[in-house]
């Protein structure tokens, strides 16, 4: 079996020399990739984060896709990236009556993201007061020449509040929708009010990522994005989705793809049948499969049984028919990563990193 046994990483395959003129800078792993500007500097949000919402997985994804979201706008050829340059702790957090952009809005604290406690928030499901939409706050910050060029945000919006009596409430699209368009206006304001180095000519860009209440189909994704530059504003819609594998959601938008991960797991399965378990979860964009990540989890396999799954699995990915799809299989015995095999879109051709 032809392997690669890459130290720096399965996605670490390359790396670009493209310059953003900054003075210290990370290489890119590869030229759709960001470079980071160095020294990197930690934010003190990263504990608010953490504290906001504790699966790492989901955290990561919100500010990977905020990155993937900003290549329409900022290039990866021609800047690199900061994160929380602006909204540190104190800005976003509104514990204990701060003044923070999650709190809700009053008269100690006017730019409060969220409604007023008093407010009759309308779901176009319902009424419902003390409504908390927005969660959290991402920022990424996009330098050329060690000068800004633009602001990313990534604001994280619950899909459902909570009513008087305990029952959920799901918001509407619409009432998402309105209420998205006031924020991120009132925000991008605030960015160039509050910051002199955010003059009118520095753009900003702000998507809102949509949880996935009911925690039971995936991991949500990002539904709405605005654009900010000169004074002027534009709205896109988006439709992002992150479903489990298998599932009857993920049925539903890709039965192909449904069919392919029954008969690949089949397969798997006839190699080593014991203790040996297929699951991961799917990627959607506008409803089309755009990434596959798939997790084999085997309990107390010799070296042997362990290298004969990875050579099954690189032979059987031909199953998965898409070239439109980034594939991703990560191979654990008793917890420890023994493999991964990957395979990017537009390519017939899998990358192997095997510890065996």
């Amino acid at each position: 079996m032809r392997k690669s046994k890459l130290l720096i990483g399965l996605l670490a395959l390359s790396l670009c020399a493209c310059s953003t003129g900054n003075k210290n800078q990370a290489n890119a792993l590869d030229e759709d990739s960001y470079q980071a500007i160095l020294p990197y500097e930690s934010s003190d949000t990263r504990s608010k984060h953490v504290g906001l919402i504790q699966d790492t997985d989901l955290r990561v994804e919100m500010e990977s896709g905020l990155m993937d979201l900003s290549k329409k706008y900022f290039s990866p050829t021609t800047v690199g990236y900061k994160t929380h340059q602006f909204l540190d702790y104190d800005e976003l957090d509104a514990t204990d009556g701060s003044r923070g952009l999650l709190g809700t809005v009053r008269d100690g604290n006017p730019n409060g993201l969220n409604p007023s406690a008093d407010e009759e928030f309308d779901t176009g499901n319902g009424i419902v007061t003390n409504a908390t939409i927005l969660v959290d706050l991402y920022e990424l910050d996009w330098y050329t020449n060690d000068n800004l060029k633009g602001i990313s945000l990534g604001l994280v919006v619950n899909g459902e509040l909570s009513a008087s009596d305990g029952s959920s409430v799901e918001i509407t699209d619409e009432k998402m929708q309105n209420y998205l368009e006031v924020t991120f206006s009132k925000l991008a304001s605030y960015m160039h009010e509050r910051f002199n180095e955010i003059n009118k000519n520095i753009p900003i860009f702000i998507a809102a990522y949509r949880l996935d209440d009911s925690n039971t189909a995936g991991k949500g994704g990002y539904i709405y994005e605005g654009y900010y530059k000169g004074g002027q504003g534009s709205f896109t819609s988006l439709s992002q989705e992150w479903t489990l594998v298998p599932s009857s959601r993920f049925t539903e938008l890709d039965s192909s793809a449904a069919t392919e991960f029954t008969s690949f797991k089949e397969e798997i399965s006839r190699v080593l049948p014991d203790n040996t378990y297929i699951t991961g979860e799917a990627k959607f964009e506008s409803k089309k499969l755009k990434k596959l990540n798939l997790t084999i989890t085997a309990h107390g396999k010799t070296a042997g049984e362990i290298l004969a799954v990875i050579e099954d699995v690189k032979d059987q990915m031909d199953t998965f028919s898409s070239k439109k799809c980034d594939y991703l299989i990560t191979i654990l015995n008793d917890d420890t990563v023994y493999a991964l095999i990957e395979r990017a879109s537009g390519s017939s051709e899998c990358n192997v990193i095997s510890k065996i």
